[in-house]
């Protein structure tokens, strides 16, 4: 096996083309330059270098190795530099999930910024909902997952995101108040609902309120939810940053007024597995940045 060391001397003396300004440059005396060049050769089984005058010649294997040597430095400076960087976090892959809501709204932005602090970090990032993200941290194959509440901390640390109210997306013909920018779930019981498959705490409320909501169809992706209250089949119940992203010129948006429901989120990630360093960059990224976070834990 090739000494490292050695080759690195050897290289410096082919450069230089003396053995005298080599050790100079190499801040070495002569004669243990000397010394390590002849053990090199002797290693290898070749003569490298002969001497001409106070100058030195390579033979035909030193031209070989000076031409390989030069490219497996290269490449050693270039695969040190790599591994430092992966250890600090600069190259690699990040694997996010994210549910509809916020993976079409919040996370775009953030992937952004990060991409332009970090240009090395390619993505992997899936569209799923709470019940596949959680199980896709427990088997590894993501670091981190955004969310809706509740979440639980004994097995995540979390990032709260801000709170998103909730509006109604609905076709013309369904707007039977044109003057008003809000709607209560009240007046929306008797017209055909388009709702989130997470959506408990809209049919708890109608449940309590001994209402019987005309649900034409439960959903898991808002910009399905969208595009099918865009055809005038129901009144799709979506989060407000959701209704900003894909706004829909045919669509009147109306804010939910009564209840208020208040959308929860959080970033979370396993508490007790490894988290590698780009996934933690990524983390101090959105805790440092100007976003308004609720209160971070």
């Amino acid at each position: 096996m090739i000494n490292l060391k050695k080759l690195y001397y050897f290289l410096t003396v082919a450069k230089e083309g003396q053995i005298t300004s080599a050790a100079k440059k190499l801040c070495i005396s002569q004669p243990p330059l000397t010394a390590q060049l002849k053990k090199f050769e002797e290693e290898l089984g070749v003569q490298l270098i002969k001497k001409v005058g106070r100058n030195i010649k390579l033979t035909e294997a030193g031209e070989a190795l000076y031409e390989k040597g030069n490219q497996i430095v290269e490449l050693v400076t270039k695969t040190q530099k790599e591994i430092k960087d992966i250890d600090k976090g600069e190259v690699g892959t990040l694997s996010i999930a994210a549910v509809t809501a916020l993976g079409a709204t919040f996370l775009p932005e953030q992937i952004l910024n990060y991409s332009q602090k970090y240009p090395k970090i390619s993505f992997r990032i899936y569209d799923a909902d709470n019940h596949m993200i959680t199980n896709l941290l427990t088997n590894g194959v993501i670091e981190i997952g955004i969310v809706l509440c509740p979440v639980d901390t004994t097995i995540y640390d979390s990032i709260p995101l801000p709170t998103q109210l909730m509006v109604a997306a609905m076709h013309p013909k369904w707007n039977q108040h044109p003057t008003q920018n809000s709607i209560t779930l009240k007046e929306l019981s008797d017209k055909p609902l388009i709702l989130h498959r997470s959506s408990e705490r809209i049919r708890a409320y109608y449940e309590d309120n001994n209402l019987n909501p005309n649900i034409i169809c439960l959903h898991n992706d808002i910009r399905s939810m969208i595009a099918l209250s865009d055809t005038g089949l129901g009144i799709a119940i979506i989060p407000k940053t959701s209704a900003l992203l894909n706004q829909n010129k045919n669509l009147i948006y109306k804010e939910v007024s009564e209840p208020i429901l208040p959308l929860y989120a959080n970033i979370i990630w396993s508490r007790n597995r490894y988290l590698s360093n780009i996934a933690k960059n990524f983390l101090e990224m959105l805790q440092n940045s100007p976003m308004p976070l609720a209160s971070k834990k």
